[in-house]
C-alpha cells in the first residue's frame, strides 16, 4: 500500500482536483480526473481543507462562484468581532445523454434539466475560520423509468477551524451528497448505474505544533447508504450494499538538521457493511503503520524513502510497501512530483500478489496554457473512500490541457484511462479487470464577473463491470455513453 509523502509543509489531501487556472465552476461536472486515494489510504491526513466541498457547492468540480465575485455587494455582518459573509448562488444546466442508464443494449436517450439554488456562508474571525456551502438540485429527466417527476439532490459542505492557541487548533468538517450519478458518489470509479444513494464524510482533527514537531490526531466517519427502492428499474441492484467506516489516526512530522524531514504515524479503521451481495465488501478491521525520511535539495527539490505496513482482519490480509519519492518544481514552468515503489499483498484466500506502486504527476505552464499528465497505481481499500468493493488493485493514467483563448474564455481537453481488478480481499478474484476510458472537452466563458457559462462534452466507455458483480438489465454491464451539457452558474 503506497504512502506518498508531500513536501513540507504537508499538502492537504482529500480535495477534489480542478483544472489548473480554471475557476471551479467551469470544470466539467460529469467528469472528474482520477484522484489520489483518501487520507486514510495514503496516510497523509488533513487538517481538513476549508476550501472545496460537495458536488454542486462552491469550490467543487461542477460548482463554485467564479473567483468568488458576486453580482451585488455581499451581505456582511459581525458577530463578536468575527465577520460573517453570505452569498446566494444559483446554477442551471441542460444535459443530454445517449445512454442514460449505462446499459449494454437498448440504450435510452435522456434530457436532464437541473435548477440548483444554494448559498455560501463564510466566517472569518480572530481565532475562528469557517465555510458552509449548500446546493439543492431540482432534477427532471425526460426518459421513462427515471424515477420521480422531480428528484431532489441536496449537497452540503461545512468546515470550521478554531485556534485554541497559535500552536493548537481544532478542525471539524462534513460533506454530504445525495445523487444518482455513480461518478459523483464513488471516487474509486468502480460503481455504475443510476441508483440514488447518499454519502456522508465527517471529520475531526487536532493539530498541535510541539517545538519543531507538527503532530496531528484525527477521526473520520465515512457513510454510504443506498436507497435501493428508489431510482429506476433499468439498472441492476447488485451494488446496493450500505457501509460505515470509522477511522482513527495520529502522526507526527519533524524537521531535523534543517534539510531533513522525518514522519511517522499509525491508523486504525473499522468497516461494517450491510446488504449488498457476498461477492464484494465485508466487515473488516485495519491497522496501518508508516514512516518516511526526506531530504531537501535546494529550494525546489526534495527526495526520500518511505515504507508502510497494513494488516486487515478480513482474510488475514497484509499489505507491505517500500517507495522512493521526490518532487521538483518552479513557480512558473515545469513541476514534477511522485513516488515509485513496490507493494505486496498477502492473504489467506489468494496467493501472494505484488505490483509496482506509483503516484506520478507532471505539469507545465506557459503563457496561455497548462498541460498536466499523471499515473496512479497501487492497492486501495475502497471502503475508506465510499462504497465498499473490498481491496482493489488500481491503475490510472490521465492528462489535461487548458488554453486561455481570451482573458474571459478558455478551452480544455482531458482524457483518462483506469483499470480496477479484485484482489480476493473483500471481493472475488476472478481474473477479470474493469476498464474505463473517458475523454472530453469544454469551452468556458466568464460572461460577467458574477456569471459563468460553459459547454461540455464527455465520452465514457467501460468494460468488465461484471468483475465486481455489477450487471445491468441490458447485458453484461459493459457500456458506452456520450454526454453533452450547457450550464450557467451565478453568485449574488
Amino acid at each position: 500500500m503506497q504512502v506518498p509523502l508531500q513536501q513540507f509543509p504537508i499538502q492537504q489531501p482529500g480535495r477534489p482536483p480542478v483544472t489548473p487556472g480554471l475557476p471551479p465552476s467551469t470544470t466539467i461536472p460529469p467528469w472528474t480526473p482520477p484522484v489520489a486515494p483518501a487520507p486514510s489510504q495514503t496516510n497523509i491526513p488533513a487538517p481538513f481543507p476549508l476550501g472545496g466541498g460537495a458536488p454542486g457547492t462552491p469550490g467543487f468540480v461542477g460548482g463554485g462562484a467564479p473567483g468568488g465575485r458576486s453580482a451585488f455587494a455581499p451581505t456582511i455582518t459581525s458577530i463578536r468581532g468575527a465577520t460573517l459573509e453570505f452569498h446566494p448562488t444559483l446554477r442551471t444546466s441542460e444535459e443530454y445523454s445517449d445512454n442514460f442508464f449505462q446499459t449494454t443494449n437498448h440504450s435510452e436517450e435522456n434530457f436532464r434539466s437541473t435548477l440548483g439554488p444554494g448559498f455560501t456562508l463564510l466566517l472569518n474571525g480572530a481565532r475562528t475560520f469557517g465555510t458552509l456551502s449548500t446546493t439543492v438540485d431540482l432534477v427532471h429527466d425526460t426518459v421513462a423509468g427515471a424515477g420521480d417527476e422531480v428528484k431532489v439532490f441536496p449537497s452540503l459542505y461545512a468546515a470550521i477551524r478554531y485556534a485554541l492557541t497559535p500552536r493548537l487548533s481544532l478542525t471539524l468538517s462534513d460533506t454530504f451528497v445525495r445523487s444518482d450519478s455513480a461518478s459523483t458518489l464513488d471516487q474509486s470509479g468502480i460503481r455504475q448505474g443510476r441508483q440514488i444513494s447518499d454519502t456522508n464524510a465527517l471529520g475531526l482533527s487536532v493539530d498541535w505544533l510541539i517545538g519543531q514537531t507538527a503532530t496531528q490526531a484525527y477521526y473520520r466517519n465515512v457513510l454510504f447508504f443506498n436507497e435501493s427502492n428508489s431510482g429506476n428499474a433499468s439498472t441492476g441492484t447488485s451494488n446496493t450494499g450500505d457501509s460505515i467506516t470509522n477511522i482513527l489516526g495520529a502522526n507526527a512530522t519533524a524537521r531535523v538538521l534543517t534539510d531533513y524531514i522525518v514522519r511517522g504515524g499509525y491508523e486504525f479503521s473499522r468497516t461494517d457493511q450491510t446488504g449488498g451481495n457476498s461477492n464484494t465488501g465485508g466487515d473488516t478491521t485495519t491497522n496501518t503503520v508508516f514512516g518516511s525520511a526526506a531530504r531537501q535539495f535546494g529550494l525546489f527539490t526534495s527526495a526520500g524513502l518511505l515504507s508502510s505496513y497494513s494488516y486487515q482482519t478480513l482474510d488475514n490480509t497484509q499489505i507491505w510497501n517500500v517507495s522512493l519519492f521526490g518532487s521538483y518544481g518552479v513557480p512558473q514552468g515545469l513541476s514534477l512530483s511522485g513516488s515509485v515503489g513496490y507493494s505486496m499483498l498477502i492473504n489467506d484466500s489468494q496467493g501472494d500478489q505484488g505490483t509496482v506502486s506509483a503516484s506520478l504527476t507532471a505539469s507545465y505552464r506557459f503563457n496561455r496554457g497548462a498541460i498536466s499528465v499523471g499515473v496512479l497505481r497501487d492497492f486501495r481499500q475502497t471502503a475508506q473512500q465510499g462504497q465498499n468493493f473490498g481491496t482493489v488493485e488500481s491503475q490510472s493514467y490521465f492528462g489535461s490541457f487548458l488554453y486561455q483563448l481570451t482573458p474571459f474564455i478558455n478551452a480544455t481537453l482531458h482524457a483518462t484511462y483506469t483499470e480496477n481488478q479484485p484482489t480476493g480481499t473483500g471481493n472475488v478474484d476472478n481474473g477479470g479487470t474493469q476498464k474505463t476510458l473517458t475523454y472530453g472537452a469544454s469551452l468556458n466563458w466568464q460572461v460577467l464577473r458574477w456569471l459563468t457559462a460553459s459547454v461540455q462534452y464527455i465520452y465514457t466507455k467501460q468494460t468488465g463491470n461484471d468483475v465486481f458483480n455489477q450487471t445491468t438489465a441490458g447485458g453484461s454491464g459493459d457500456f458506452a455513453e456520450n454526454r453533452a451539457m450547457l450550464s450557467l452558474f451565478a453568485t449574488f
